[in-house]
């Protein structure tokens, strides 16, 4: 009967059948849902969009500022340090102000502060334009995930999630490809700046065409009050922890580095004392702490730290080795990484077919291609700039792409599928945090490998990519442990998700 429509009692009006009701809501779902989804996804391209446009624009925006080492990675790895430090502050604020609204308010600040970008005159303009854009895409991106989880039936979540992986894979290959492309157009003599203009007028149309494909939500924790004091404790652990690693050619790292990092850790041990003593006095916390007694939540967000550490940063030095090194142009150095992108949208949409016939294994195969793209990638860097070397390349990235693919939805949908649906929200930062995170340490450990120790001697590219490809081993070991975790929960208790 819940698969059917009922007519009875309702004057001879059809009920809603229960797969068209919202997760946990039991209310009729959004009809017009597949064409917010649409506008939903232009979030988390431009996400990516704008983290990886600095990879190729970068050369192009030293011309204009000669950026110090730690001026370079304040611009590229500035945007997910606070993309990080605010995601769950802004899953929370789409939980008590209303998804929707929260997702348009971040829209409007990300065309502002990619104005801003576009408008920078000197690498500290550009670098605070670049925090505020990340704190924009911080506001945003927790309300995708937390819309898609509470708008979708299960039957439409998985295939909306795997939409997600694609919108992804987009922003980052038209990051890569125009980052490169339009400072080599030098389009009215603008160099760089257009590369952060193409985000404006996404975000207006998004801005404009929201409310006529999805209603205002209700919030979930309407009137509970944001936890001020958790969002600025959690900012100052993690920024604490990671400042040390970004400036560690500029401090000394002992006894500096390591007082500050210690700092960090001491604010984090706080900020989870603040946050149980706040629930416990019935205020809503920041951080819901009951979704870490969930062991499928922890190790998937665990390994989403490990993939994104490995994968994001490798990224970035095989973008600076490919002009650097091997001597292309910016363009084409972003065509390079067409096939990557290409293959992303393959495997998130073979994804769940193969994960309905071969099982829970996929995920395991799905990290173990990621790890063997990135190696290839690697023995392609050793082997030099021939023909054969970019042919190598171009495949290892192909083989990268499509196990990213086929992971982002199937992990992503694992871990969301353990979060509340009033939570949704802070879940989706949670998860979205330890990916930025992953990237912006990941940077900070890639740059303590790849900047030789004396001045002008050449980077250490292939030292730097082969710490990313064993972090990527590492993720597969953890992703094998999930896997064999789940299917031991499963066997012990029969019937049970």
């Amino acid at each position: 009967m819940a698969d059917q429509l009922v007519g009875a009692g309702t004057g001879g009006r059809l009920r809603p059948r229960r797969d068209d009701a919202a997760p946990g809501t039991g209310t009729q779902l959004n009809p017009r849902r597949r064409q917010a989804l649409a506008l939903l996804l232009v979030g988390p391209f431009l996400s990516l969009f704008d983290q990886f446009c600095v990879n190729l624009a970068a050369p192009s925006i030293n011309q204009s500022f000669r950026l110090s080492p730690f001026e370079f990675q304040a611009v590229v790895g500035g945007y997910g340090l606070v993309y990080g430090l605010g995601l769950i502050t802004g899953g929370r604020l789409g939980d008590l102000y209303g998804r929707r609204r929260t997702y348009r308010a971040g829209i409007a600040l990300f065309a502002v502060t990619s104005l801003a970008c576009a408008l920078a005159w000197s690498p500290g303009s550009l670098i605070v334009a670049r925090l505020a854009q990340g704190a924009a895409a911080a506001i945003l991106q927790p309300q995708v995930l937390a819309l898609i989880r509470v708008q979708f039936p299960p039957t439409e979540g998985q295939k909306a999630l795997s939409w997600f992986a694609v919108s992804m894979s987009l922003g980052m290959v038209c990051g890569q490809i125009l980052g490169g492309a339009l400072p080599a157009w030098d389009l009215l003599g603008l160099g760089w700046r257009p590369v952060f203009l193409v985000a404006v007028p996404l975000c207006a149309l998004v801005f404009l065409a929201l409310p006529a494909t999805m209603e205002a939500d209700r919030p979930a924790h309407a009137g509970r009050g944001a936890d001020v004091t958790g969002a600025v404790l959690s900012a100052l652990a993690v920024a604490f922890v990671l400042l040390p690693l970004a400036a560690v050619r500029e401090w000394p790292f002992l006894p500096l580095g390591l007082a500050v990092c210690l700092a960090g850790c001491l604010l984090a041990a706080v900020f989870v004392r603040q946050q149980r003593s706040r629930s416990r006095r019935g205020g809503l916390a920041l951080l819901p702490l009951g979704l870490f007694a969930v062991p499928v939540f922890v190790r998937g967000v665990l390994l989403n730290f490990l993939l994104y550490m490995a994968s994001v940063p490798f990224a970035i030095v095989l973008a600076l080795y490919l002009q650097d090194e091997a001597g292309m142009s910016s363009a084409r150095a972003g065509l390079v990484f067409v096939p990557a992108a290409l293959a992303i949208a393959v495997g998130s949409r073979i994804a769940l077919p193969s994960r309905g016939r071969f099982g829970e294994g996929v995920l395991v195969a799905s990290a173990a291609l990621i790890a063997l793209g990135l190696a290839g990638a690697l023995a392609a860097v050793t082997l030099g700039g021939d023909g054969a070397a970019l042919v190598l390349l171009l495949v290892a990235l192909a083989v990268y792409g499509v196990g990213n693919g086929m992971i982002v939805p199937l992990l992503t949908g694992a871990v969301m599928s353990r979060v509340p649906p009033q939570d949704a929200g802070a879940g989706s930062g949670v998860l979205s945090t330890t990916q930025q995170l992953a990237a912006a340490m990941g940077i900070a450990v890639v740059g303590i490998f790849l900047y030789p120790r004396s001045a002008g001697a050449p980077l250490h590219y292939s030292a730097a990519m082969g710490v990313e490809v064993a972090l990527a081993a590492l993720a597969v070991l953890a992703c094998a442990h999930l896997v064999a975790a789940t299917r031991g929960r499963r066997a012990g208790a029969p019937g049970k998700p």
